[in-house]
């Protein structure tokens, strides 16, 4: 392990301020103490930079018994706004956000079936990003930075797409595209690790060290949080549990692999299991994938014996996945997350909570918490927002210990930049 420096254990200390106080309403400098093991005078110092650059405001002040009121800070909306960019394999959506990390508003643009090039994504971004900033005319030039979310293995240290299997992408430029399409400092990342960031700082990162943020959706993965901070790895392709063997010699996986967990838990492997068990369903031919989720989860709930044996099955399958993943890293908690667990019904969500304990190991299944939390693409707008924050602050010289090392920013020029 190395050793820490007092540069990095200073950037961690402010992460752990500036994490605090955005997960809180209001809240004063002992109480961030508390919460985080800093001293008072480290609280201080840090708490003076965030009002500094204008990212914290001063909230009011609380009376003190015998002595001087006490100062509360939070997270101030007026400073400048950040936008949030998910890329889908069926759509673009841009979210606009203040820098208190509430949504303002919202754009999206359906993708056609098939693939795309990061041109024709990037012109979708510009687009929608020119008709959010036009009906705000109040925010010109006020705008900080972009997080810029895309599907499959992306690598922000070079800034290219390393693996997209739904697209073709393989080693693709993303930069220079996503520059003309937004002129502010941007970052990127995968849907994955956005996932996980929103979950670290406004979900279960308030109550847990260790824990596990599982995404369903057409594709799947886990981000892994250790010691509060967010697992990435070298290349940032930490967390791709959905390409972990979950059978031997199994189904295709578009990975290009066989048996992977993705093939049996991701829309697909839901599918290819309904077909398993009744090959003659009509839900078999529902093309689309949320379509597909939501009458599979209605025809449970009506009843239908094909659709409640595919996801007791399905909870199978992932019980098994979640096991291996609580006895690799020994988690405290478990959050399922994703767009699939808003329609997710009583037989998958009962049957992982009764499999769970005989796919773990005694030790690491007794301390463990398991909850599914309905999401729909919220998590990834929220994580690319704190993304594109934790951006601007590096910039001004303010970086915490979850920003990206040696991250490609596009715009290098710190500050305000207009979209215009």
């Amino acid at each position: 392990m190395p050793t820490k420096t007092s540069q990095s254990i200073r950037h961690e200390s402010r992460f752990l301020v500036l994490r605090t106080i955005y997960a809180r309403t209001t809240i004063s400098r002992a109480e961030i103490s508390a919460h985080t093991g800093l001293s008072a005078a480290t609280v201080t110092t840090l708490v003076g930079e965030l009002l500094e650059e204008g990212v914290v405001r001063e909230a009011g002040q609380i009376s003190s018994r015998g002595g001087r009121p006490t100062a509360t800070f939070q997270a101030n909306p007026g400073r400048g706004a950040l936008l949030a960019v998910d890329v889908a394999e069926t759509y673009v959506r841009v979210d606009l956000f203040d820098t208190a990390l509430s949504r303002i508003d919202q754009e999206r643009i359906e993708l056609a079936p098939g693939a795309q090039t990061i041109e024709t994504v990037a012109e979708r971004i510009r687009r929608c990003a020119e008709q959010l900033l036009e009906r705000h005319p109040e925010l010109e030039g006020q705008v900080l930075g972009a997080g810029v979310s895309l599907p499959g293995q992306v690598d922000p240290a070079r800034g290219v797409d390393v693996f997209a299997p739904n697209w073709g992408w393989h080693e693709v430029p993303l930069m220079e595209a996503l520059e003309a399409a937004l002129p502010v400092p941007v970052r990127i990342d995968n849907p994955l690790m956005a996932l996980a960031t929103g979950e670290l700082w406004f979900g279960a990162g308030q109550r847990f060290e260790h824990f596990v943020a599982v995404n369903l959706g057409t594709g799947v993965g886990a981000g892994i949080i250790t010691d509060g901070k967010l697992l990435r790895g070298p290349g940032n392709s930490a967390g791709e549990w959905g390409h972990t063997t979950l059978v031997w010699d199994g189904r295709a996986c578009r990975c290009g692999r066989t048996g992977c967990v993705e093939a049996y838990v991701g829309v697909e492997g839901i599918r290819a299991t309904l077909a398993e068990i009744d090959p003659g369903h009509e839900l078999v031919q529902v093309q689309h994938h949320r379509d597909f989720i939501q009458r599979l989860t209605r025809a449970e709930a009506a009843g239908d014996a094909s659709a409640q044996a595919a996801l007791l099955r399905t909870g199978d399958y992932l019980a098994a996945g979640i096991g291996n993943l609580v006895n690799l890293v020994n988690p405290e908690h478990v959050s399922v997350l994703g767009w699939i667990t808003n329609y997710a019904g009583s037989e998958l969500r009962d049957r992982v909570r009764e499999r769970i304990p005989q796919e773990c190991l005694p030790g690491p299944a007794a301390t463990l918490s398991l909850e599914f939390t309905a999401a729909d693409g919220e998590g990834v707008s929220l994580g690319m927002a704190v993304l594109a924050l934790e951006g601007f602050l590096e910039q001004v010289g303010l970086p915490s210990a979850s920003s990206q090392p040696g991250v490609q920013t596009v715009g290098g020029v710190a500050g305000v930049r207009s979209m215009r």
